[in-house]
Order: structure tokens, then C-alpha cells, then sequence
């Protein structure tokens, strides 16, 4: 039976199996596919921690797993966390914080809210998000389930006063059937039911039996189930889960269809799907070694401060998917990519596409390395305004001048060569600077167009002290420039080349990739296409490239 929650139950395409093809090598890009748009994504997001709601269903997992998670978490990065949560919402937005405050961010949350989330009870005994409404029971309800979860975390729950405590246990009855003038609905939907249980459990009250008699969601039909009803099924059933295990009762789930869709589905699931469907079988008794995949998904998405990353929220762009084509015409992969194009496509279909000079050069150039064919006319235009591509570049211009170049190059427009000032090369920026100036020409085909005063003597001293440079990057363009100018690869520079970029290489998940260096652990695609770009020109001497396929 088909498992997969969310895709679709179908084989497996050509495209698919050619991908499967590809070396190991080439296949870590696919690490880097944005969720969100479809572009790749610069690799030092992998560097920040989840969201605080993905953060939150993270948490709880491994502590529903018995891992007991605990976090050094900066301030600064616990008072971001928490301003998104109650940006997002007054009341879950608190919820959220709870495993983060368990696990050691003890100003994630604290006793002011518990005042605030006091302050938002309504007189009606239930509590008030504004993100939810107050115009349903199933707002009302929601907020006030996310209310005390936050009271009990913080230990103020008992705190209610009675009255309080006696009204609210009083409203959620009116929705069960079990308090006078109740109004209660014939068929409450599960989620409510889920939320309605849990709240009762939370304040001491019994659970009707009324809410427990319903059977577990149906499972004979899950294969026929498009990817969204499939997720809607998973959210019944932990529902249901909560039901049960509020009234003291094991849930009945049918653990034959559940434990392969969480085998199936542990490394790719939305945090909170894997939470609901890890605390489903948990409560249904399924053995240790079912969630085995769950543990090894998420300690691999651990950060030194034990937070969670999350892959699934990272928004790519042309600017990263231009270096990923970069990287593979390096290696001479193949660049037909048509998960790219269709992104590219929904891009400039929608409103909001920019029209900024520079974003439309990036498309044009990203369609042109990716699609093929001719070069467009937008991209001549682009290419020979000076407000795009500087016609006379200085120190302060030199980067954006030679990033705009590539550009051009890559969407096959020529360029003219510009007016260049010149600056003593002196200190580190200064010598980045005209080293960005050399590699520029020679990277759009204009390498004889070198400004005499950029020499490899001027270079040579700087291309031996890797130590110099803040970043990578700059170092591995200062010997880009070096070497093309006529500099040789001695023995005193193998040994800087060694020391300075050697040492930089990979990163969990992409082990080809290199690092940006100065103090930053993060792997970068712009680095690494200027490494790769170095070792080529040096003709793999280094040998920082990927091996070849089938060392060949």
C-alpha cells in the first residue's frame, strides 16, 4: 500500500530516475531545493534555527521520543523567536515557547504571561485570541485550549481563582452537553473534540463519554487519498488520539497503516505533521524502533545550541540557483533543470516579481544557462545600461561591477569594457578590489583588457598570506587573479592554498561545498564556485573540486 503523505501515490518519472542517476556529488544540490518556491537556497540558512512554531513541534518530538532536548540559545536569538511567536499569535504563539522554555530559554517564557494570557479571559469563561476571532466556539475554544496549556506549563494554573476556573470548566460543558443550557452541536468536528477534551483534562474535569465514543478515522481508503485529504486524516486522528488519551483511554489506531507512512515519511515531514504522527503511534504502542528514522531526521537537523533547523521554511532565489548552474557547468553536469524553470516561471507570473534592473538580469540569465537557447533581447538591454553594469568601475564598484558581468556572461550578452580608475593595492580591500577587476574581464572573455597596473608582482605577497582575508571568497579571487596574471603555483603557494582553503571544506550534507571562512562555519555557494573556479584554472592541482564519477 502507498504510504506517502504528502505526495502523490504515483511512480516514479523519467526525470526522477535520471536524477537518481546522477553521481552522489551532483545529487547534493538537491538538498538545497526550497520547499516554498522551488529555487535552491543559499546553504548558510542551513545556519538559523526553525521558526518558533516548527521550533516548537521539533522540541516536543524529540521530547515525546524521550531525548529531553535542551538549547544554549543566545538571548538575542530567544527574544527573536518570541517576538515572532506573539506577532503571530497572543495565545498559541505562548504555546509555541513551551519547549523552548523546557529545554532551557528560560526568557522565552516567564510569569508576565501568565498575567497577559489572564488578561485575555473573556467573561464568558473563554479566552480570546485576536489571530483566531472571538466570533465561534471553534476560535473560542482554540484559544482558550492554548491558554491553559500555557497556564500549566508555568505552573499558574492552579493559580485561577474559582470563579474563574468554575466558569471556563462551565463554558466548555455548554459545548459537551454537560452543564445546564448547554448547546452542545450533534456532530462536534475532531479537532474541536480534540481541543474540547484536552481542556477538560487540564482543568480536573471528566471527559463525557459522548466524546469518546467515536471510532479512530478510517484508513481503508488512505491510498486513494489525494496529499492534502491524506494530511487532513493525519489531523483527525491525532485528534482522536487526544480524545482517548484525555478520558485515560488507549487510542484504537491502526498501526499498519500509520508506521509506514511515518517510515515513509520521517525525513521529508512539516515538523508538525511528524509531532502528530509520532505522538499517534506512541499512544497506540508502537515499539521503539519505529521512530528510529525520527531521531536520526531531527539530530541531524540539530544546531550547536540545540535548536532545530528547518529545511522546509528556506526561500531560494535566482541569485543561489545561478550559482548551483554555475557549479555544474564547472563539473560539466547537466544543467537541465525543469523543478527550476517552473519556479522561474511562477516567479514571473506573479505580482509581486521585481522589475529592478538586476533581479530581471538574474532571471534572464538563469533562464538562458538553464533552458538554452538565444540570448533576449531584455538581457542586451540590461547588459548595456550603465545603471545595471557600471560603465567606470572604482574600488567602491568593483564587486557589483564584476557579480553584473557574470551575470551578462551567463545570459550571453557581450559587454563593453569599461573605464577603470586605479587605486594602489595596498591593503586587503584594496587588493580584493583589483583582484575582482582581473577576474571579471577574464571571466566575460575580455582578459587582455587587464589595467596594467593590476600585475601578479603587485598580488604575489597577498596570494602567500591566506591569513590576510576575512573570507574565502576574497582570498580565492586574490589567487584567481594572481595565477592569471602569470604567478606560478610554487611550493610556498600549494602551502598558503593548503592552510588558507583546504581546511574549509564541507558541510553536513554537502561535502563538496566550502565554507566562508573568518570565524563563519556556514557553507556558501558563491565560495565555493570560487574555489571550484581557482582549481579548474589551476587544472585540479589542488584537487578541491569533486572526484570525478567513477574516478574518472
Amino acid at each position: 500500500m502507498c504510504a506517502a503523505l504528502v505526495t502523490s501515490c504515483t511512480a516514479t518519472s523519467e526525470s526522477d530516475e535520471s536524477v537518481q542517476r546522477e553521481s552522489a556529488a551532483a545529487r547534493q544540490f538537491d538538498l538545497l531545493v526550497s520547499e516554498q518556491n522551488g529555487y535552491y537556497y543559499h546553504p548558510f540558512l542551513r545556519e538559523q534555527p526553525a521558526g518558533p512554531q516548527a521550533q516548537s513541534f521539533a522540541l516536543r518530538t524529540l521530547s515525546e521520543l524521550g531525548r529531553d532536548p535542551k538549547t544554549s540559545v543566545a538571548s538575542a536569538q530567544v527574544a527573536s523567536l518570541r517576538g515572532d511567536a506573539l506577532e503571530t499569535s497572543s495565545l498559541w504563539g505562548r504555546d509555541w515557547l513551551i519547549p523552548l522554555r523546557r529545554a532551557g530559554a528560560g526568557t522565552a517564557l516567564g510569569a508576565s504571561d501568565a498575567a497577559a494570557v489572564n488578561k485575555l479571559r473573556a467573561k464568558g469563561g473563554w479566552y480570546v485570541d485576536s489571530a483566531l476571532g472571538d466570533d465561534s466556539d471553534a476560535a473560542r475554544l482554540g484559544g482558550t485550549w492554548a491558554a491553559l496549556e500555557v497556564l500549566d506549563a508555568l505552573g499558574h494554573l492552579d493559580d485561577l481563582p474559582a470563579a474563574d476556573r468554575a466558569g471556563t470548566a462551565s463554558w466548555l460543558g455548554s459545548l459537551t452537553g454537560t452543564s445546564t443550557g448547554s448547546r452542545r452541536k450533534k456532530h462536534l468536528p475532531l479537532d474541536e473534540a480534540g481541543a474540547l477534551a484536552r481542556a477538560l483534562r487540564l482543568l480536573g474535569e471528566p471527559v463525557p463519554a459522548g466524546l469518546t465514543q467515536s471510532a479512530a478515522p478510517r484508513t481503508d481508503d488512505f491510498a486513494e487519498l489525494t496529499p492534502d485529504a491524506r494530511a487532513t486524516r493525519l489531523d483527525d486522528t491525532y485528534s482522536y488520539t487526544l480524545i482517548q488519551e484525555a478520558a485515560g483511554k488507549r487510542p484504537d489506531v491502526n498501526r499498519q497503516v500509520w508506521e509506514p507512512v511515518l517510515r515513509d515519511g520521517a525525513a521529508t515531514l512539516p515538523y508538525e505533521q511528524l509531532y502528530e504522527l509520532v505522538h499517534v503511534l506512541k499512544a497506540a504502542g508502537s515499539p521503539t524502533s519505529v521512530f528510529a528514522p525520527v531521531l536520526k531526521r531531527l539530530d541531524g537537523e540539530r544546531l550547536d545550541d540545540g535548536t532545530v533547523r528547518d529545511p522546509d521554511a528556506y526561500i531560494g532565489n535566482p541569485d543561489a540557483s545561478l550559482f548551483v548552474q554555475r557549479l555544474r557547468a564547472l563539473e560539466d553536469w547537466s544543467r537541465k533543470d525543469s523543478r527550476l524553470l517552473a519556479a522561474l516561471e511562477r516567479e514571473e507570473k506573479s505580482d509581486d516579481v521585481s522589475q529592478a534592473g538586476p533581479e530581471r538580469l538574474s532571471r534572464a540569465a538563469l533562464r538562458k544557462v538553464t533552458a538554452g537557447g538565444g540570448t533576449s533581447e531584455e538581457a542586451r538591454e540590461l547588459c548595456a545600461d550603465p545603471q545595471v553594469l557600471p560603465d567606470t568601475v572604482t574600488e567602491q564598484n568593483a564587486t557589483q561591477w564584476q557579480r553584473t558581468t557574470l551575470n551578462c556572461a551567463d545570459a550571453g550578452a557581450s559587454t563593453a569594457v569599461p573605464r577603470f580608475g586605479t587605486w594602489q593595492p595596498d591593503t586587503p580591500e584594496r587588493v580584493v578590489a583589483a583582484a575582482t577587476v582581473a577576474v571579471g574581464l577574464a571571466d566575460s572573455g575580455q582578459r587582455d583588457s587587464i589595467p596594467s597596473w593590476i600585475t601578479a608582482e603587485a598580488l604575489e605577497r597577498w596570494a602567500q598570506n591566506p591569513d590576510r582575508f576575512t573570507s574565502l571568497y576574497n582570498y580565492a579571487l586574490v589567487v584567481r587573479a594572481y595565477s592569471l596574471l602569470g604567478g606560478a603555483l610554487d611550493a610556498q603557494l600549494r602551502e598558503a592554498l593548503g592552510r588558507g582553503i583546504t581546511p574549509y571544506r564541507g558541510c553536513p550534507g554537502l561535502p563538496d561545498l566550502y565554507r566562508v571562512g573568518g570565524g563563519d562555519s556556514a557553507c556558501d555557494l558563491k565560495t565555493t564556485w570560487g574555489v571550484w573556479t581557482l582549481d579548474r584554472q589551476l587544472h585540479g592541482a589542488m584537487g578541491w573540486m569533486p572526484a570525478p564519477k567513477n574516478g574518472k
